[in-house]
């Protein structure tokens, strides 16, 4: 890495000996200015193979200086995606967009003029400074000159609604409550072993004693061992190995146990790479909290034709019907759009998340941490593929943005262009504008509890059991104690006490293996 630094100082050196700005480079290999500057900085990691696409770029540049024009180049989608350096960038489009729609904003008329744009927008600063963002960086994104929006809160410019709107758009995307989060959601991985004990205390670094063995599991496994939400599934046959299954609560319990173990999940899936695991799925999730999308809107984009894309299908469903049999919690979705078919081994699922919190926990519609969700669903060689590129940049969010850009985009119809050459809409502009910020991979550590079952109890249970108690109170009788006293605790039950009662450090593996058993296992792996 440190070489590749020097590399890229020199490539640096080169790039201003032949007058390419900073800007058309970063466009040329698909990357924003911001993020090609974290390059240079040594604030993001430098390949081999980014290396070498920036020394072709500035032989390519040389040459079109030499015979005196731009050498236009057509580009087809490839069948898959690689890495992020090697699939479409939506960032020139992205900015001619925005600007098309600042145009259009800042144009005034008699009936566009806001009630009252003052007091309005004197809010909108208000807000900007309680969010901390400066009024460069702000105006910057929203498109608009630092000279004009100082004008507009004096009253010396006359700002439209539409204007305004936009304005307040962009400003939610600073909101640090309200902030993008990208995580991993969904993790399946098969390792080439039948060994349980290896996967469960050497690779996952959690005590065998503490996990459940349960004699039924899924996908044709004879058995599983759970720790909550976290599923190992066990097989002798070879073949299948060792499967373990990580959803939503899955996910979150795990970081719980990566926290204590001071490991990331990079590190966690370099372990498993390095003993020759496969990746049969990886769901990333980005979390629009600002309520950037319109999920009905982009289905109707898709139906009217405004939704570029190389995927072959849609799909989009309200509040989860017809589903059902397809997604664990189709009747709590939402609005839910699906791109891409449901078999391939990508696709993409986008649902209202704030419906889905309302109907699961009761949570108000204005109050949830999260509006929409944009799930990136991979498997098998996507998966693989996708791991790849994690693992070399460790950059969630430009791999994600990366998969999106070379997928699919949204756009506005225009009688007057050619369909290709749409504009981008407005919302979607925003959305893609998160591959431009900071949007660092985010843990949301939980502890297993008995939350879920304790809910489950309140709501099924207890009327019952609170009838039976006044039946009793009106006999004199006892039924409601000795049905409770009399029942026996499963060795199922016992081992959800003894997780309930243990801390996390005592939970974890805390000796060091050293490295013989990855060397065994991927022996192992070598010789099935």
């Amino acid at each position: 890495m440190e070489k590749n630094q020097e590399t890229l100082k020199e490539i640096e050196k080169k790039r201003k000996e032949l007058g390419l700005s900073q800007v058309e480079l970063a466009k040329r290999i698909g990357f924003s200015r911001g993020y090609y500057n974290m390059l240079i900085h040594g604030k993001k990691p430098v390949s081999d193979k980014l290396i070498d696409q920036l020394q072709n770029v500035l032989q390519e540049y040389r040459k079109e200086k030499e015979s005196g024009y731009v050498v236009q180049k057509e580009t087809t989608p490839a069948d898959n995606f690689r890495t992020a350096d090697d699939v479409f960038s939506a960032g020139e489009a992205v900015q001619k967009a925005t600007e098309e729609i600042i145009e259009g904003c800042i144009e005034e008329s008699e009936d566009s003029i806001a009630f009252d744009p003052v007091e309005w927008i004197t809010n909108l600063e208000a807000r900007r400074k309680r969010y901390g963002v400066s009024q460069s960086e702000y105006t910057e994104t929203a498109g608009i000159s630092r000279s004009y929006y100082g004008m507009m809160l004096i009253g010396k410019k006359r700002a439209t609604k539409k204007l305004l709107e936009h304005l307040e758009m962009v400003l939610e995307i600073f909101n640090p409550d309200k902030e993008m989060e990208i995580l991993f959601d969904y993790v399946r991985i098969r390792f080439a072993t039948t060994d349980e004990r290896r996967v469960i205390e050497d690779v996952m670094n959690i005590r065998m004693q503490y996990m459940i063995e349960e004699a039924h599991s899924f996908y044709g496994y004879g058995r599983q061992y759970i720790y909550g939400d976290i599923t190992v599934m066990v097989s002798p046959e070879h073949e299948k190995g060792i499967l373990l299954e990580l959803k939503g609560k899955g996910c979150r319990q795990f970081e719980a146990f990566l926290k204590v173990q001071k490991r990331t999940w990079y590190d966690f899936f370099r372990t498993a790479r390095e003993m020759g695991a496969v990746f049969k799925r990886i769901d990333i999730a980005i979390n629009d909290r600002a309520g950037i999308l319109n999920i009905p809107e982009l289905a109707e984009k898709c139906r009217r034709d405004e939704c570029i894309t190389i995927f072959h299908s849609f799909k989009d469903y309200q509040s989860g019907e017809l589903i059902r049999n397809r997604e664990e919690d189709a009747a709590s979705m939402g609005n839910t759009l699906y791109l891409g078919s449901l078999k391939s081994e990508i696709y993409f699922c986008i649902y209202e998340k704030d419906y889905e919190q309302y109907v699961k926990n009761g949570t108000p519609l204005d109050e949830a941490e999260t509006k929409n969700r944009f799930e990136i669903r991979l498997k098998d060689e996507r998966a693989e593929c996708a791991m790849d590129d994690l693992l070399e940049m460790e950059d969630v969010a430009c791999t994600a943005y990366s998969i999106i850009n070379h997928y699919v985009r949204f756009v506005d119809a225009d009688p007057e262009q050619e369909r290709r050459n749409w504009p981008l809409n407005e919302r979607w502009v925003w959305f893609l504008n998160g591959q431009c910020r900071s949007i660092k991979l985010t843990t949301k550590p939980e502890e297993y509890t008995l939350d879920r079952t304790l809910l489950w109890l309140t709501r099924q249970v207890a009327p019952s059991l609170k009838m039976v108690q006044k039946l009793d109170d009106l006999r004199g009788t006892r039924l409601a104690k000795d049905m409770i006293e009399e029942a026996n605790l499963s060795q199922h039950h016992k081992k959800i006490l003894k997780q309930q009662q243990a801390v996390l450090e005592d939970v974890i593996t805390v000796k060091q293996k050293g490295r013989h058993w990855i060397d065994d296992l991927r022996q192992e792996y070598m010789e099935s």
